[in-house]
């Protein structure tokens, strides 16, 4: 870039602060170096400003009676409808009447609904599970269980009493020499 002359293109791209910044810094090395470049950057840079000025001067004000009169009109209008449904439902009204209907859904939700399942009593399942239990071999309560307290209850000191036990219980015990007294 130090042999050649910056296009305009560039230097509008400089003025504007849209040059990557590598590149900004290569246009201000060369536009210290490059007088012709520089008088050119000054052309632009005056031209700019020169537009900028004129802009200025043909800004118009609004006259103010206009303006007194529009602003007459905005504080005088009535809301369209769905003006007025959009500001009923913002969050400061909204919220509270959505909380109201849930609480009263919540209370009355039982008068409304009259065609309910019917309801089977509590006793029902637990006699069904008192039946289940009855008949599992390895449950607490089941029928193991009780013949095993049975057992607990006889003597089982010597090795005869356990026999007759056993034969008594129709052979579910074992045989007594398989039975190592607990006592």
């Amino acid at each position: 870039m130090k042999n050649e002359h910056l296009k305009n293109d560039l230097l509008i791209d400089y003025l504007r602060g849209e040059l990557p910044p590598e590149d900004d810094a290569l246009v201000h090395v060369h536009l210290d170096a490059c007088s012709a470049c520089r008088r050119e950057y000054e052309i632009e840079a005056s031209l700019g400003e020169s537009l900028r000025a004129a802009a200025r001067r043909e800004e118009l004000e609004f006259p103010s009676l206009v303006a007194a009169h529009v602003w007459e009109t905005i504080r005088n209008a009535k809301p369209s409808l769905i003006t007025q449904i959009a500001n009923f439902f913002r969050p400061a009204i909204a919220v509270p009447l959505a909380a109201a209907a849930v609480v009263v859904l919540f209370f009355a939700a039982p008068f409304v609904h009259t065609n309910a399942a019917p309801k089977v009593s509590a006793t029902y399942y637990l006699e069904v599970h008192a039946a289940q239990q009855a008949q599992n071999p390895l449950a607490e309560r089941g029928p193991a269980a009780t013949h095993l307290i049975e057992m607990s209850n006889i003597d089982a000191s010597t090795a005869t009493a356990l026999a007759d036990a056993a034969d008594a219980a129709d052979g579910a015990v074992a045989a007594p020499a398989a039975i190592d007294p607990v006592r």
